[in-house]
């Protein structure tokens, strides 16, 4: 496997946000970065700030020389007073396309929430990835396969490379990948450290990574 390099820049003053690097397991190229705010007050995703937010991220994405899509992380405790209106509506405003940015939401908080927020987005033609809870507390049947375009999963440790191979006594993860891949869904490792990790988590069925195995390559 072949870890490609990106080029850093440096930056003159901390950003109101993070972009991590997330890479195809199989290449080592990048596949995404993902947007974390600094701050994540209800103020931070109000309409002006938010639009903001997101177009800073585009230009120094761009500044650093990647063009790969961009994918915001939203606070789950913000999502029951949340709309898809307005998050698509900023979107829009800071330049952002459905072909280059899409939405992560927190399994856990949408157990609380509700589907609401999702659907809402997915309606609205933008794609959502599920960052997924250890515990896999949604069900993840036709419906929730349709609403989701990624499932962003913590890999277990030991990795079994034989996660995404049809057995009796899978775990609620080794489930999920079965059904995320049958889905045809992106399905992503959060955290990998190493090319070793990686190559085992790519024949498990995983398809990128993030962590710093992905960072490194940022440096």
């Amino acid at each position: 496997m072949n870890l490609i390099a990106f080029r850093r820049t440096s930056e003159p003053a901390p950003l109101a946000f993070a972009i991590g690097a997330r890479v195809d397991l199989r290449v080592g190229a990048l596949a995404t970065g993902v947007v974390k705010p600094r701050e994540v007050h209800p103020d931070v995703f109000g309409f002006s700030n938010l639009a903001r937010l997101l177009r800073a991220a585009r230009m120094t994405w761009r500044e650093r020389g990647f063009y790969a899509p961009l994918t915001l992380a939203v606070p789950g405790h913000l999502y029951g007073s949340m709309e898809a209106e307005l998050l698509s509506d900023a979107a829009v405003e800071a330049g952002c396309t459905r072909q280059k940015l899409s939405f992560e939401l927190c399994e856990r908080a949408l157990t609380t929430s509700g589907p609401a927020l999702a659907e809402g987005l997915r309606a609205r033609g933008w794609g959502v990835a599920l960052r997924g809870d250890p515990n896999c507390p949604l069900p993840f049947g036709v419906r929730a396969r349709s609403l989701y375009t990624e499932v962003v999963l913590e890999a277990p440790e030991p990795t079994d490379p034989f996660l995404a191979i049809e057995r009796g006594d899978g775990s609620p993860v080794g489930r999920r990948l079965l059904a995320a891949k049958a889905a045809g869904l992106v399905i992503t490792a959060e955290s990998v450290r190493t090319a070793s990790q990686a190559r085992v988590l790519a024949i498990a069925g995983f398809d990128r990574g993030g962590g710093p195995f992905a960072e490194a390559g940022l440096r």
